[in-house]
């Protein structure tokens, strides 16, 4: 399953469970296409019961989005939380794919705790450009 919200006009809520229909994963690709649109900072928060349910192609697609977009992506993504059990905000510190990534990655245990760091990296933002 995928789905997705916008509980906030700055943050974009992920939900991956289990495996994913095509119909599910273009649906996923769509949202990166129109996020990579944007001109605003936001948050993306991902709650995910494991690893990508993508298929290997899909996978492939990701990822080159991933690279054509990193400069917006720098830009405009203020970070990405990622909710899963047994998380906690420093999990992904010192690691490769954080050293990669463009933007802040943090964890979280919870959902609760998810949008607590996704609140906090909106906060830092207002106060630079304040």
């Amino acid at each position: 399953m995928f789905k997705w919200s916008k509980p906030d006009s700055n943050l974009y809520s992920l939900r991956f469970s289990g495996s994913l229909s095509d119909k599910e994963q273009e649906s996923f690709l769509h949202l990166l296409d129109e996020l990579s649109g944007l001109s605003t900072p936001y948050v993306v928060l991902v709650t995910s019961d494991g690893n990508s349910p993508l298929a290997p192609d899909n996978k492939k697609r990701m990822n080159l989005w991933f690279k054509e977009n990193k400069a917006k992506l720098a830009q405009h993504c203020l970070g990405h939380v990622r909710v899963q059990p047994g998380f906690t905000e420093d999990h992904y510190d010192h690691s490769n794919l954080a050293k990669a990534l463009p933007f802040p990655l943090r964890a979280a245990g919870s959902y609760e705790e998810g949008l607590e760091v996704a609140q906090k990296l909106l906060n830092i933002s207002e106060k630079q450009t304040s």
